[in-house]
């Protein structure tokens, strides 16, 4: 399919793989999207690194943050930041050289119709309102089925391309009468709706908006349809001129005039509500908006505004300062947008879903008009060039733009998967070739840089990612041939021998069972699943595919050089162990995706590593588990991430786990473990050390932790293409995940799942 993207400063039409339908979201084939003017262009200026080899001081700006943010995270991570430091001045690199042959570009602004190989690497979405045909709808959606005509919000997810997959919450049916082209405005709408309602206009109110912009055009009617009376003020006034068109008593394009305008129309006593519409970085908006409001008056701020408030006037008047949030109530609530939650009718009347339906109502029904409002409406194969015309200025712009998509093009689910003409588009013969699956921060900068080192062994067949965008990015950026949105796409493919998955937790077993069904190697980074039914699954997959293909979970830590250093100081002993496992977690936030039902929690999705470290030294089956967690009360802490754990082995061996987040971040280190043996002692600080306890001699030292990444990878290489046992038995590989999942049961007991 064909999207709009934004790269260096050009908007460009770019092939990309069309959505694959995920549960509670519904995948449109978008007949017409709406171009937010300001936003969208701000995007544009913001990503303008070079212009024709011009920076102009906004840019210089721009880039004196984003180095202070990379400069910021160097502390933290040197190795991270330098990478992305390097992908940000490859692609400087990138526009300082001209254009390669075939590659169409009017200006600097603007490449339409972009070759995908020939793209930048990196790249990114825009827009966020559309309106098109449901095509196909996900698991748990029953009250949408394909052929509904619907809108749909959300950046990120309703963006400029010809089909999109949203999230149930944000899409809602177009009422009869209302046309499908200006539903496509139902976002933007739903935002002018949010800004209303926070200022909660009476019949008879004085309402004053400032910046009649779309937003501003749209707040303006809303107001009248409400019974209020408004005056507006804009800069242009050509859209003051339309303003009052559209049913706007009176307005202005001057500020001392409007001053006036409001002092007469109120008999000197100011607004009852000012709603702020316009952008500016300064706080003059803000201001101008306490000296128009009457005292004990309400002000709204919509649009992008400096806030520092002149306190006498705001103090003076006792004026209630509010900020309306895009769509209204869920926006921004992953549980809402992403998981379908949604509030309460009778305690939250008003959600973005409800404000969107409401503004689509009103256009049913003509009590308010977007039609004049949009000057261009364009082809999609057009849109870079008013883009560019955006960028340039020069002259008003226009109010509201279109883009209609051509409906006569492929299904989405025979475009999910695209090849790219890359400079090695065939991979060279012999290495093994695999497909990473997801493309976030483990896969794409710790896997994949350790799988680059071996060129000999692997080699990057293709990229599975549910953002189009991001995975065609990365997959330029490391020539890659295929990036695909669905991973059936890839699991039909011979060509591809090993599947990496590196996806959220909550999405590794079910895409595991499917790769082993498919007859192929799997590496699924920790954990391999979070519950006993999945568990279940992963296991009648590999039993019931033919070849019983190898799988390997990450759980590199037995694969580093001291844990291999400390095996062989054990080699031959004679008594059971004693091993002490400390983890200095260090505290994350309870709405982190590691915490909820993305991630499992930190026993199930981190401490898996040290009960595999426990089999790994044991050498015998598990025989007990027990544990018991902190009661932390009303304090933010989760129960599965402040623990202790034991576990007892067949060979009398004795192992524990203190996992807590309670301790400090700095000053001391993350993971310490101590092992007791025949009278000896051996600790294993943070992965840098081994000493011996007797005497303090270092068994093993490195500058640097070594976790076993690079070594558990090449093991890996080795035994696909030896056709060997898998480094980590399969029994094993149960046995902890079934540990983790026990202890889970005793920390946070969930009752009978079979019920």
């Amino acid at each position: 399919m064909r999207q709009i993207l934004v790269t260096s400063g050009r908007a460009v039409v770019a092939r990309v793989p069309a959505p694959a339908v995920r549960p509670g979201s519904v995948v449109i084939r978008v007949h017409y999207s709406f171009v937010s003017v300001g936003t969208e262009v701000a995007a544009l200026r913001s990503t303008a690194f070079l212009s024709g080899g011009r920076f102009s001081v906004a840019d210089a700006g721009e880039h004196a943050r984003t180095a202070r943010r990379y400069l910021e995270a160097a502390v933290k991570d040197p190795r991270r930041a330098a990478r992305r430091l390097g992908r940000i001045t490859r692609a400087l690199l990138a526009e300082a050289i001209p254009a390669p042959a075939g590659r169409v570009a009017s200006s600097p602004a603007v490449a339409p119709d972009a070759d995908e190989a020939q793209m930048p690497h990196q790249a990114s979405a825009i827009g966020y309102s559309v309106a098109g045909e449901v095509v196909e709808v996900g698991e748990g959606v029953t009250d949408l089925v394909p052929g509904d005509l619907v809108a749909a919000g959300g950046a990120g997810q309703a963006n400029h391309a010809e089909y999109v997959c949203v999230g149930r919450n944000l899409v809602c049916r177009i009422p009869p009468g209302c046309a499908v082209q200006w539903a496509a405005s139902a976002t933007v709408g739903a935002i002018a709706l949010q800004g209303v309602r926070r200022a909660r206009p009476e019949l008879g109110d004085t309402v004053v908006v400032l910046g009649l912009g779309l937003i501003g055009q749209l707040t303006s009617q809303l107001l009248r349809a409400n019974g209020c009376r408004t005056l507006g003020l804009d800069l242009d006034e050509g859209r003051v001129s339309r303003a009052r068109s559209l049913g706007m008593p009176a307005g202005a394009a001057d500020a001392d005039e409007f001053r006036r305008l409001v002092r007469d129309a109120t008999a000197g006593r100011g607004a009852d509500k000012t709603l702020i519409t316009g952008a500016a970085k300064s706080d003059a908006l803000v201001n101008l908006a306490m000296e128009l409001t009457r005292a004990k008056g309400t002000v709204v701020v919509v649009g992008d505004v400096g806030l520092h408030v002149q306190r006498e006037t705001f103090y003076r008047k006792e004026i209630d300062l509010l900020v309306s949030t895009s769509y209204g109530p869920g926006r921004y609530d992953r549980a809402y947008e992403e998981e379908g939650r949604d509030y309460p009718f009778p305690y939250v009347r008003w959600t973005l879903n409800r404000n969107m339906e409401a503004y689509l109502d009103l256009l049913a029904a003509g009590r308010i008009e977007v039609a004049p409002l949009v000057d261009k409406v364009v082809r999609a194969d057009e849109a870079p060039a008013v883009y560019e015309e955006l960028v340039k200025g020069g002259r008003p712009a226009p109010l509201g733009v279109v883009i209609a998509y051509d409906l006569a093009g492929a299904p989405a689910s025979d475009e999910r998967r695209l090849s790219f003409r890359a400079p090695r588009a065939v991979p060279a013969p012999g290495p093994i070739r695999y497909a990473l699956v997801g493309v976030g921060g483990f896969g794409a900068g710790v896997l994949v840089p350790h799988l680059q080192k071996m060129k000999e062994r692997f080699s990057l067949g293709g990229v599975v990612s549910r953002d189009a965008v991001r995975g065609g990015n990365f997959a330029r950026e490391h020539e890659a041939p295929v990036v695909a949105t669905d991973l059936d796409t890839v699991l039909g493919d011979p060509a591809f021998d090993l599947v990496i998955i590196a996806t959220r937790h909550h999405e590794h077993a079910d895409q595991v069972a499917r790769s082993l069904t498919a007859g192929k190697a799997v590496f699924v980074e920790k954990p391999l699943a979070l519950s006993w039914q999945e568990l279940e699954r992963v296991v009648a997959a590999r039993r019931g595919a033919a070849s019983a293909p190898l799988l390997m979970v990450g759980f590199n830590r037995r694969f580093s050089p001291a844990l291999q250093a400390l095996v062989g100081a054990l080699d031959g002993r004679r008594s059971p162990l004693v091993i002490q496992y400390r983890v200095n977690a260090g505290y994350i936030p309870p709405d982190h995706w590691v915490q909820d039902s993305r991630g499992g929690g930190r026993n199930l999705g981190e401490a898996c590593h040290m009960y595999d470290v426990f089999r790994f030294l044991a050498k015998g089956a598990v025989t007990g588990v027990s544990a018991a967690a902190v009661d932390a009360g009303r304090l933010p802490y989760r129960r599965n991430e402040n623990f202790c754990a034991t576990v007892q082995y067949g060979d009398g061996s004795v192992a524990s786990l203190v996992y807590t987040a309670l301790g400090p971040r700095e000053g001391l280190p993350k993971e310490r473990v101590e092992v007791f043996c025949d009278e000896q002692a051996y600790v294993i600080d943070d992965y840098r050390s081994l000493t011996r306890g007797r005497d303090g001699a270092v068994l093993w030292q490195a500058n640097e932790a070594d976790k076993g990444h690079s070594e558990e990878l090449r093991r890996l290489g080795e035994a696909l293409a030896a056709g060997g046992p898998t480094p980590i038995p399969f029994e094993e590989i149960v046995e902890t995940t079934a540990v983790a999942l026990t202890i889970e049961d005793l920390l946070h007991p969930r009752g009978d799942e079979t019920d």
